[in-house]
């Protein structure tokens, strides 16, 4: 590990000493994510951009230089993570649910060349991962310290006007959530995939359109827990896995501010999937020409796939300076139509969510915030069940890459509610959280919920920004034991350091 982290070390003083620098931001780290967003709720910002297609970068810029190459050196990332008595937090990337302090550094260097864009953003993670409490229904009582490279937000692709095609290990975040992403999140991390997508909004007569469609391959570690089996190890097969989606928005021209969209997600065990004789289309795109009822595909659950979709909706509201959003999903598709109208909720999972700015007399805006999110299973699971989100059966490690969820992280087949209330002015922020979860209540005789509040302040120093997040959590009933009620301090501090 020591031999790792000098070489590690050694490229980021490489790239310090030969690039000419200028800062710029990657878009879903907390400190970016939702600058550009309150933009354009304030009127200041793009508004025909969804921010539900959305990839880990550096907004991109249009225009094409033949004259000569054009470096910069990104941000460089210090993440530092500590839970004290359980795994506890999502959205962090590469780093896992460990107890203790766990460290994710980043450097980054970005070369554009006429059409051509190369990134490479190298993420080391280390997590302490010491023991904790566990019983047969939760955990891992057998850790170790974990380290790991990953190639991080890199990237080479090339720009044909507004479409960009390439391949990429960036983090993807699809749907209008803030907190939570039914399919596509920066909870896991970014992992190898090839992409066609739109760089700006696509106008038409109709309205502007955004997409993004990818092949990917997801792997997995045997040493790890999985996130999606309630922290506890798996025995199963350590194949690689072909995953084919993508997400699509519409902004209709008659509604100003409205958009709706879809994501459709795939996966199978890639080497069988490859091998099957079923033409081009239907073996690296079956997400786009595969039908969405098993009336026309009725062998399809034979095949080993699972698949996720979900529709969603985002409504902007410049004028009030806030925003709606709804996204709903499906971990199953119907036999036909008439299975969809009699069975809505089967296998279904939602996000709701609203933001509110409010400007003050001294320039500076209140945020306000409130979103839900519903994974566990509704009460026709009595009759018809659909088994938790993420996990549908033919894929024995779920819906994951490095046995980490690509959703909504808070937890398998949980129910989240969030509030939260952050004050504003430029880079300085000042927020405060109060979260309940429900942890997988179906069929629980005793029920396991997290209380917590947190504070999340951000600030600036120089060419430093600082963004923490101090969050105390009651479990009450812990791993679903009754009377077992432990506090739980779930603490961050990330640091980014800008070359200009």
């Amino acid at each position: 590990m020591r031999t790792t982290i000098f070489y590690f070390c050694c490229f980021c003083a490489a790239l310090i000493a030969q690039l000419n620098t200028r800062a710029q931001s990657y878009q879903l780290e907390s400190i970016q994510q939702n600058h550009f967003r309150n933009q354009q709720l304030l009127g200041n910002y793009d508004s025909i951009s969804s921010f539900c297609v959305q990839a880990n970068s550096i907004i991109p810029e249009l225009n094409s230089n033949w004259k000569k190459p054009k470096l910069t050196l990104l941000p460089f990332v210090l993440s530092q993570q500590l839970n004290t008595h359980h795994p506890f937090g999502w959205n962090d990337g590469a780093m896992i649910q460990a107890k203790g302090y766990q460290v994710l550094m980043r450097p980054g260097a970005n070369i554009k060349y006429g059409i051509f864009e190369v990134q490479l953003a190298p993420e080391l993670v280390f997590a302490a991962n010491p023991n904790y409490p566990t019983n047969g229904m939760y955990g891992n009582a057998n850790n170790k310290s974990f380290q790991q490279i990953f190639p991080g937000q890199s990237f080479v692709k090339a720009a044909l006007g507004p479409i960009a095609i390439g391949v990429s290990t960036q983090n993807l975040w699809w749907g209008p959530g803030i907190y939570s992403s039914l399919l596509m999140s920066n909870n896991a991390p970014g992992f190898l995939h090839a992409f066609i997508k739109t760089r700006k909004p696509l106008k038409t007569p109709i309205g502007n359109f955004e997409f993004n469609i990818i092949g990917a391959k997801l792997s997995s570690n045997r040493t790890l827990s999985y996130e999606n089996n309630h922290l506890r190890t798996r025995s199963v097969p350590d194949n690689w896995r072909y995953l084919n989606g993508y997400a699509i928005s519409w902004n209709p021209k008659w509604v100003k501010g409205l958009f709706v969209g879809m994501t459709r997600a795939i996966q199978e065990y890639g080497e069988p999937a490859l091998k099957r004789n079923i033409g081009f289309l239907g073996k690296f795109f079956p997400a786009i020409v595969l039908p969405s009822q098993k009336k026309n595909n009725m062998f399809d659950d034979t095949l080993g796939r699972d698949q996720l979709a979900s529709f969603f909706m985002r409504w902007v509201l410049a004028k009030a300076h806030a925003e709606f959003y709804i996204e709903f999903g499906k971990n199953d598709y119907g036999i036909n139509l008439r299975d969809y109208l009699n069975g809505p909720t089967h296998s279904a999972a939602y996000t709701v969510g609203f933001r509110k700015l409010i400007q003050t007399a001294s320039s500076n805006q209140i945020q306000l915030e409130a979103e839900l999110t519903h994974m566990s299973q509704s009460p026709d699971y009595l009759v018809r069940s659909a088994g938790n989100w993420y996990e549908h059966g033919q894929v024995e490690q779920g819906y994951s890459h490095y046995n980490q969820i690509l959703g909504a992280g808070a937890g398998f087949g949980s129910n989240v509610q969030t509030i939260t209330a952050t004050w504003i002015n430029g880079n300085i922020r000042n927020g405060f959280l109060v979260q309940r979860i429900e942890r997988d209540p179906i069929d629980r005789v005793v029920k396991w919920t997290d209380f917590s509040i947190g504070w999340m302040p951000q600030w600036e120093y120089k060419k430093m920004l600082f963004s923490a997040k101090i969050q105390l959590i009651r479990s009450d009933n812990y791993s679903w034991e009754k009377n077992n009620h432990p506090l739980n301090l779930h603490s961050r501090l990330m640091v980014q350091y800008n070359f200009n």
